[in-house]
């Protein structure tokens, strides 16, 4: 869905607001977070909002393990799932951003015929994948608190 779009403002923005206005506080995240997920980013590529679950959830508990590990005095952890982390999130976003260009250059050097994945980039990965990343290197780093919270 395109910010632009009539889609977006008659449908969208016309269902949403009044939502959030309405609803009392501590329902307004939720409220932002359902209708973000599942009928913004997914309007094009639903299957694609399971990365960006999984991204999210996956650095929610990163941020509480370091958080658990800091509180216990062990950095070794801490620093280890930091790694952890940084990797996974990388190896999701390198995964959908150069498995083609990868095959396609070993299909060049070694003159073999592996069928390239074709897969459609998802929407936003770059950004989201930045953003669940840096809330992780933030809890380490010591810029924000460990969030007890997943829907904030």
């Amino acid at each position: 869905m395109v910010f632009s779009s009539s889609i977006f403002m008659f449908g969208f923005l016309a269902a949403v607001l009044p939502l959030y206005f309405l609803a009392p506080k501590k329902w307004r995240n939720l409220i932002l977070l359902i209708f973000s997920l599942f009928f913004f980013y997914a309007w094009d590529m639903p299957l694609y909002s399971f990365i960006m679950i999984f991204s999210t959830v996956f650095d929610y508990f990163n941020g509480r393990a370091i958080g658990y590990y800091r509180n216990k005095g062990n950095e070794k952890a801490t620093k280890a799932i930091l790694i952890l982390s940084v990797v996974g999130n990388l190896a999701i976003l390198c995964f959908y951003k150069y498995t083609n260009l990868f095959i396609s250059g070993i299909n060049t050097v070694a003159n073999t015929g592996i069928p390239l994945l074709d897969l459609a980039l998802p929407i936003g990965i770059s950004f989201y994948t930045f953003q669940t990343m840096s809330y992780t290197i933030d809890v380490y780093l010591g810029g924000c608190s460990v969030q007890k919270n997943i829907i904030n």
